[in-house]
């Protein structure tokens, strides 16, 4: 999968083949027309190696499509439950690595979010497609993006929820400091899409703004 394919896809075929007059709701799951979205990316572009941040139906439609995936998850019923769909010759597939959340430093603010081993920053290194779908509060989140953008530089890195005001701006954001290639839908949770340049140190910073609505928001994440 080279850099110029994925540059491609992301500019060209997924504006033809987002939907963005459907919204379907499925509460914390992926809806199905995001998850067939994600499994015709597999397939165009021949993804074998998947990283998630976060499991469930989307890591059973991957490992159906043949991936190998790797997921980390904070939760250990929500882990079993994904686990327990899968066929025998699914689980040999897949790695999973149940960790709790912590709380990270990011950009002047905390979060909270996983601090991987790493056989896990292998995989995502090694990955060709990096959903991030978790933690459950969205705005934490930012965090897992910028471990895949700076782990991932020759992956397709997704990320989910962006018609939430707060995870468009961190995405585009992002985005736009370390040039990376992307593409938004507006069907269902919307789906934001990010190929990284390749090279140079990750821009991670925010305007002083973004860093104060970023402790606000971990203050009410806590209080919840």
């Amino acid at each position: 999968m080279s850099r110029e394919d994925v540059v491609r896809f992301v500019e060209t075929e997924l504006p033809s083949l987002s939907r963005d007059d459907h919204h379907g709701e499925a509460g914390y799951a992926l809806p199905p027309a995001s998850l067939a979205l994600l499994v015709e990316c597999v397939k165009r572009l021949y993804v074998r190696r998947v990283f998630e941040f976060g499991s469930g139906q989307s890591t059973r439609e991957f490992l159906a499509a043949g991936c190998q995936v790797t997921v980390v998850e904070d939760s250990e019923a929500w882990l079993a439950e994904t686990d327990a769909a899968l066929a025998p010759v699914q689980r040999l597939r897949f790695t999973s690595h149940r960790l709790p959340l912590r709380r990270v430093w990011l950009a002047g603010a905390p979060l909270q979010s996983w601090v991987l081993p790493e056989t896990a920053l292998a995989a995502l290194r090694d990955a060709e497609l990096v959903l991030v779908d978790s933690p459950a509060w969205p705005p934490f989140r930012e965090h897992a993006l910028t471990l895949a953008l700076e782990h991932s530089r020759g992956a397709l890195i997704v990320v989910d929820d962006a018609n939430i005001p707060t995870v468009q701006r961190f995405c585009r954001r992002l985005a736009g400091q370390n040039r990376a290639t992307h593409f938004q839908t507006n069907m269902d949770h919307g789906l934001f899409f990010l190929h990284p340049a390749g090279h140079g140190p990750l821009d991670s910073h925010r305007p002083l703004i973004e860093t104060l609505k970023a402790w606000r928001r971990y203050f009410l994440a806590r209080g919840s």
